[in-house]
């Protein structure tokens, strides 16, 4: 008897283990079935307008209006937490570029680049770079001052998906 005794504290106690392990695998599936990506900081309406990618169409630096080089193309990607520019030739190869995190007030876009290439890059990486900014139709116009001092004011349309 003090064998079958033995036996079923051992067959409790397995089972007390498998359905504890069970519960865990449970509550974990359930946390990860309801985990949501980082909020984006600011207005989540504001943030949808710009979510999305950008064509630089026309650009002022220092006041002066700076032609697009030809040949070159400068597109903007936005997602809801980051944000990330790059400039290419027609075959493709990238010759400037620059990302990070961005957050929305009002009228207020502030971008932070953390990564990039590019001698302007250096100028800018670690410090925040602050811009008025509205979306009228498929155009974003974005200007303000870097905080290396140079004033921009850029207009940049929404590629649409093809």
């Amino acid at each position: 008897m003090t064998i079958t005794k033995a036996t079923n504290v051992i067959a409790l106690t397995c089972v007390a283990q498998a359905t504890r392990s069970l519960a865990l695998i449970i509550a974990l599936a359930v946390m990860a079935s309801t985990a949501r990506p980082a909020e984006p900081k600011g207005d989540a309406n504001s943030h949808s307008k710009l979510v999305g990618t950008w064509k630089l169409l026309t650009a002022k630096y220092g006041g002066q209006e700076s032609p697009l080089p030809e040949g070159l193309t400068t597109v903007k990607h936005v997602t809801p937490t980051q944000f990330m520019w790059v400039t290419y030739d027609k075959d493709g190869k990238v010759s400037r570029a620059a990302g990070g995190t961005y957050t929305l007030k009002g009228e207020v876009y502030e971008e932070t680049p953390e990564y990039g290439i590019s001698g302007d890059f250096d100028l800018i990486k670690g410090q925040a770079q602050t811009f008025k900014w509205k979306v009228e139709g498929n155009k974003w116009y974005h200007n303000g001052k870097l905080s290396n001092g140079l004033t921009i004011d850029e207009v940049w349309e929404r590629v649409e998906s093809k």
